[in-house]
């Protein structure tokens, strides 16, 4: 089994399969091969993919929800001399100003003046992280609109979160130094929700995003991207593993609202029931003011849900969920000079296709194209000897084409993601919020 080749381009390369704005028509999709606009509808594509894990039941996925209509592309992120420089650069900047603040406390003649020092540091944290909270919104909503490429929004989101890397380094650093310090401590109260909140910005997507803008070749990956004026959706493949991050926006309020552990650990089962009773008892959690985090663990992957207050309810997930334990179930099929097989998923969902000799069903090493029907389609990756490839589901209908690797014979099937299982769909079977569509 082959996940999608790391790509050791030298350049972000924009390999988008047609990012879209619902209910506006799709954005920059090319044209597909001369078979592949011809290809009528799968005929055989009776089941679709369960979105399961094995000993866990449903995937639950939480959504982006029904605030404006939905940019969804996919680009390959890797490494590029331009955009790595800039990137480094502002990295190093903020590092610098870290370096020159703590000089600045060491340097300080009394007690006094290092404490004052030390606030100073702390209040201009608490601005740049404000400043973080509008450059996310400012560059999700410019994505929305259309304003920027799922390629630019993958870079903006990882200079934010190196960037808040930088922060939480700052704001450690400064409480080793308050404890240095005669007669003095920093408020846990205002401390801990401080760094709370910075974690938010982080993320195993665009965790994989900053190792490839800091010149890793083997971070290079094809992202999912989607997004509202204020929240996002960011999966991948990676390393055997579907990787998926979602942020909500709209459900995190930073009033000063408080929450509770026992609450937060409540809201926490009931958005995921199927992983919550899978963990079999493995679930850590911490917090602090208005944020509370936990991390599950079940026997195919991890699930890290943070929990606000004000809105009591999941803002923002992160998933790793072993490929071998995904239920793919029944597939959809065609036959050409070949068979494929795709197990359908939902939007940004792990898709896997499988291509097979028509008489022997024996595995084919295939190159495999997705994109729209009428528009060119990006190669993607190579089967392999297993004849399987899994990568990530584009939004709204797509065509797979796949080609014998040293051989023309080819064949080609049109499929429509099918509807994910939400946090939404659970707290409204218990009737604890509204139902907002799924994305």
């Amino acid at each position: 089994m082959r996940a999608t080749p790391v790509l050791l381009a030298a350049l972000l390369v924009c390999a988008a399969v047609g990012a879209s704005a619902l209910p506006a028509a799709d954005r920059g999709a090319s044209s597909l091969d001369a078979a592949a606009t011809a290809t009528p509808a799968a005929t055989t594509a009776t089941a679709n993919a369960t979105s399961s894990l094995n000993e866990t039941g449903t995937i639950r996925i939480l959504s982006l929800g029904a605030n404006g209509s939905v940019a969804a592309g996919i680009d390959v992120v890797s490494i590029d001399a331009g955009t790595a420089t800039s990137f480094g650069a502002n990295a190093s900047a903020a590092r610098i100003r870290t370096i020159a603040l703590r000089e600045r406390i060491t340097d300080a003649n009394t007690s006094d003046e290092r404490q004052k020092r030390i606030l100073d540091g702390l209040n201009e944290v608490e601005k740049d992280l404000i400043t973080l909270h509008t450059r996310q919104r400012e560059a999700l909503a410019a994505y929305a609109s259309g304003d920027l490429t799922a390629k630019e929004l993958l870079v903006e989101l990882g200079r934010i979160r190196a960037t808040a890397s930088v922060l939480t380094d700052r704001v450690e650093l400064m409480g080793q130094l308050a404890a240095d310090t005669d007669e003095f401590t920093l408020d846990d109260n205002r401390v801990f929700p401080l760094l709370y909140d910075l974690r938010t910005f982080d993320g195993p997507v665009r965790s994989r995003t900053v190792a490839a803008l800091n010149g890793e070749e083997r971070a290079s990956t094809r992202v999912y991207v989607a997004a509202t004026a204020e929240s996002v959706t960011l999966s991948t493949i990676d390393d055997g593993q579907y990787v998926r991050e979602a942020f909500r926006g709209d459900l995190r309020e930073r009033d000063g609202s408080g929450i509770n552990e026992e609450v937060a650990q409540n809201v926490t089962a009931q958005s995921y029931p199927e992983i919550w009773a899978a963990t079999g008892g493995s679930i850590s959690g911490q917090g602090s003011g208005g944020t509370f985090q936990f991390d599950l663990r079940y026997p195919n992957g991890t699930l890290t849900a943070f929990v606000g207050g004000g809105s009591e309810q999941v803002f923002l997930e992160h998933h790793r969920m072993d490929l071998d334990g995904v239920e793919t179930g029944a597939a959809a099929t065609r036959t050409l000079d070949l068979t494929v097989h795709v197990n359908r998923t939902f939007p940004g969902g792990p898709l896997r296709i499988n291509v097979t000799e028509p008489n022997s069903d024996d595995p084919v090493n295939a190159v495999v194209k997705v994109g729209r029907e009428g528009s060119e389609s990006p190669e993607i990756g190579t089967t392999g000897d297993d004849g399987v490839l899994w990568t990530v589901s584009p939004r709204g209908e797509f065509v797979v084409t796949v080609i014998e690797v040293g051989s023309t014979d080819i064949s080609t099937i049109r499929v429509t993601p099918t509807e994910p299982q939400t946090v939404a769909d659970a707290l409204a079977s218990n009737g604890s919020a509204r139902v907002d569509p799924p994305t």
